[in-house]
């Protein structure tokens, strides 16, 4: 299977909207990062695996890493989308329960998957979790959060706001640079796959939503770049 960077798709205005809810206008972009996998029914020739290995970010891996061995691509794109949708849920629970730590008198009884609206074709997978959730914030928070800085952010979300690993953050890192992101967030379980060199990047490595949170409300060093977060790294 071949592994490629993919691309930065924008939140706003057209991917994630809101409905029922109040929302604030959003100053800056947020980006969904998405990696480029080999479907499992593909036959993938030794001329396209000579020319992976030859780019810098381009990886070939068995099948077996990345699918179970009874699948196919329909079963596949069904599993994705599915993850996909668990992810959204995951990250309006997530929300509602930041949004009453923090902003206690705001009620988002009428943020619901019903009101929650994502367009967004061919991706699948959990790993929108967290990028969902902090586009929710910035849309329902009457904060500037972004202020004016573009942001991506990759890994999965629990309903607790626990922030989990994904594949292919080597990968998203590339696709954040090409998207001319700034600042992007990933989980501190992956801390073990990257390296310090993040090429312009400002990468904080988070466990949970509220740590992301603050991170964005803090504004921070926005002269930095580098790694922050993970303790196997030094900057």
């Amino acid at each position: 299977m071949l592994i490629n960077p993919g691309e930065g798709n924008p939140l706003f205005p057209k991917m994630l909207k809101v409905d029922s809810v109040k929302t604030y206008p959003v100053d800056g972009q947020m980006f969904l990062l998405s990696i480029w996998v080999t479907n499992p029914q593909t036959l993938v020739l030794g001329f396209q695996v000579l020319h992976c290995w030859i780019k810098p970010t381009c990886v070939v891996t068995p099948r077996s890493v990345i699918y179970p061995k009874a699948t196919d691509d329909k079963a596949e794109l069904a599993e994705g989308a599915k993850e996909m949708k668990q992810s959204q849920n995951s990250a309006i629970v997530a929300t509602k329960k930041l949004f009453a730590k923090k902003y206690p008198e705001l009620n988002l009884a009428g943020l619901t998957d019903a009101s929650l609206k994502v367009s967004l074709k061919d991706t699948g997978g959990p790993s929108g979790g967290l990028i969902f959730s902090l586009g929710l914030v910035e849309l329902l928070a009457p904060e500037n959060l972004l202020q004016g800085r573009k942001i991506a952010a990759t890994g999965t979300i629990s309903k607790s706001g626990a922030v989990g690993a994904i594949g292919g953050v080597q990968e998203k890192i590339v696709a954040a640079r090409a998207a001319g992101v700034e600042l992007l967030f990933i989980s501190r379980k992956n801390c073990d796959e990257i390296s310090g060199e993040v090429d312009g990047l400002k990468v904080i490595a988070i466990s949970t939503l509220e740590e992301a949170y603050l991170a964005l409300k803090g504004g921070g060093n926005s002269d930095f770049r580098g790694v922050q977060g993970c303790t196997n790294l030094t900057v």
